[in-house]
């Protein structure tokens, strides 16, 4: 018999799934990769779920999992390459949506990281902080320094 805490557990992973393979996705830049790291953070999660004592802190600590499972994924990989498609999600303008995926795509790992934390996903700097590790301000100077590649990176195309 499965337990309430089980049933709520399955049914937040059901709410975050989109943004868990997002997530997953800018790190590991393969779709099958980071349905891999997905599937293994959740199973990880869910036999290490006793010791999660405050349900509030669910999400950082899953995505704090998944970032340890793609950064796994990727050493046993290893295979580090440049993102060469679009981050998954709905898009209104797909021309512009694939101009600003390669501008993300173009940026440094760790500050790809944080806009697809903050800017994608919807996570405040706090939380991005939580999930990657790192304190708020580094996380605010991360975000600071990618607006700032990305403004780059459009100026370089004008010219």
């Amino acid at each position: 018999m499965i337990s309430n805490k089980s049933d709520w557990f399955f049914n937040r992973i059901i709410e975050l799934r989109g943004d868990l393979f997002a997530y997953a996705f800018s790190i590991t830049k393969s779709r099958e990769d980071a349905e891999d790291a997905v599937h293994n953070a959740v199973i990880k999660a869910f036999d290490n779920l006793p010791k999660l004592k405050n349900k509030a802190k669910l999400k950082p600590w899953l995505f704090k999992i998944l970032r340890n499972e793609c950064l796994l994924l990727l050493r046993k990989r290893k295979r580090f390459t440049v993102l060469d498609e679009d981050i998954p999600g709905e898009r209104k303008d797909v021309e512009e949506s694939i101009d600003l995926g390669s501008a993300v795509g173009s940026l440094p790992e760790e500050l790809r990281e944080a806009v697809v934390l903050y800017y994608k996903l919807g996570y405040s700097t706090s939380e991005t902080a939580d999930i990657t590790g790192v304190p708020r301000g580094t996380v605010m100077s991360r975000l600071a320094r990618a607006r700032e590649l990305i403004k780059r990176y459009f100026e370089g195309e004008k010219k």
